[in-house]
């Protein structure tokens, strides 16, 4: 997803509606809070399963945009 779309999906949404990460792991589900966005810069890479990877790298030819999120535990 790009910053484009997810001020796009944002977009229409009350201002003052909390914002939450939320992962569903097959019986499990944990919500996350949102604690920081922020470029940064590496390099993209694929890991074995074919999921997206990044290496963090000051010099690195991408800049991708994070969300730091705290555990709910």
């Amino acid at each position: 997803m790009t910053v484009k779309q997810l001020r796009e999906k944002l977009a229409g949404l009350d201002d003052k509606m909390p914002v939450v990460v939320y992962w569903e792991d097959r019986d499990d589900q944990r919500f996350f809070e949102i604690d920081d966005i922020s470029p940064t810069k590496g390099t993209p890479k694929r890991l074995k399963s074919g999921k997206p990877g990044f290496t963090f790298d000051r010099s690195g030819p991408a800049t991708w945009c994070f969300i730091m999120i705290s555990p709910d535990e």
